[in-house]
């Protein structure tokens, strides 16, 4: 459930600098946020880069284990195209 709700906000983060023009630091910080309010992950990092006409979010963190008390190392990435209008 973890890995799912990381990789959505991952998805969603790269598309809305690829796609919305929305700042790297924005964007990121915003995914911190949702993602340290509203799930059960513990200790995240999210990173966003641009390389090559591509922009790639990684988030790491820690998720709830199953048996209680323990912890799963969690990391996602979700790279989207940068979309630009050529002439």
């Amino acid at each position: 459930h973890a890995r799912t709700e990381a990789r959505v906000v991952a998805r969603d983060t790269a598309a809305l600098v690829a796609r919305s023009g929305v700042a790297a630091g924005d964007a990121q910080a915003s995914a911190a946020a949702i993602l340290e309010a509203d799930t059960d992950l513990r200790n995240v990092a999210v990173i966003v880069g641009t390389t090559g006409g591509v922009v790639t979010v990684t988030i790491t963190g820690d998720a709830p284990g199953i048996i209680r008390g323990t912890t799963n190392d969690l990391s996602v990435t979700s790279a989207v195209p940068i979309e630009e209008i050529t002439p």
